[in-house]
């Protein structure tokens, strides 16, 4: 769920889209034969029955920055050539991330997931799949609020009570990375990412997958505009209850279409996949 945020907002991803030009245009590639699919990567597997809880000897105060407050998010990634990130928003969730989860297995990919503290209180079970599968786990908020109509102390605890369930329910550290709902990151949650040890990251390819434009529009917009360093974000759940409606704002089945579709043309035309940060 993406809109536009302000003024202020379109300036930072001004800035952020335009150091991306010359590295993508460098990395596009000649070939337009693709392929149905790519060769399937290997599977992660869950750790052993009886680890014990590490996040009890690591709480929040064990990771606390001592950086400065960043002045805007990171919107690309540097980890080499025809290298890109793929990251997913708003779970997990209880039908799709896992289906997100297998196209990723079957390709050997390793991606980023920004989670919202509620969605995980409800659904632990598979934030400790997407951590079994050597997936990177980040910071979304616990509600999804808008952070600019929020104050100080309500951002805070945004920001620290995802961090902690986080930590708590999969059994790791807190994590390292924070995304602000729809990339609006204000003063507060920059400060809160400092005390923390949180890197602030945006994206740099915006599909538009929640507004459900159609799985070939996601398509075509991650195909023309993915290059080396690009972030992609995409959403794998929807903080929402209820029955999940086709084309309803919790459906994400042209989310999982497309990545089927794309991902391995992505692959055939020499892209490889990081993911963002430390595990958690």
């Amino acid at each position: 769920m993406n809109r536009q945020t302000g003024f202020s907002r379109r300036l930072l991803l001004g800035a952020g889209g335009v150091a991306l030009l010359s590295s993508c245009a460098r990395a596009r590639t000649s070939g337009d034969a693709l392929p149905s699919r790519a060769e399937p990567g290997p599977t992660g597997s869950h750790p052993p029955a009886g680890t014990p809880p590490r996040h009890l000897a690591e709480p929040l105060s064990a990771v606390r920055g001592t950086a400065p407050p960043a002045e805007q998010p990171e919107y690309s990634v540097d980890a080499g050539p025809m290298t890109l990130a793929l990251t997913f928003d708003d779970g997990p969730g209880p039908r799709y991330t896992a289906q997100v989860l297998a196209i990723l297995r079957r390709y050997g990919v390793t991606a980023t997931f920004f989670m919202i503290g509620e969605n995980v209180e409800k659904y632990s079970d598979v934030l400790r799949q997407v951590l079994a599968e050597g997936h990177h786990v980040g910071n979304h908020t616990w509600s999804h609020p808008d952070l600019g109509k929020r104050s100080d102390a309500q951002v805070r605890t945004e920001i620290e009570r995802t961090s902690e369930i986080i930590a708590a329910a999969g059994r790791v550290r807190p994590p390292s990375l924070f995304r602000a709902p729809y990339g609006y990151f204000t003063r507060a949650s920059f400060d809160v990412c400092a005390d923390l040890g949180l890197r602030p990251v945006s994206w740099s390819v915006d599909p538009r997958d929640w507004s459900n434009p159609g799985a070939d529009a996601i398509v075509d917009t991650v195909l023309s505009r993915a290059c080396t360093g690009s972030i992609v974000l995409e959403h794998d759940g929807c903080l929402i209850d209820g029955p999940i409606e086709p084309g309803g704002p919790a459906d994400r089945s042209q989310t999982v279409a497309a990545l089927a579709d794309y991902l391995p043309r992505l692959i055939h035309n020499g892209y490889r996949f990081t993911a963002l940060g430390p595990q958690s």
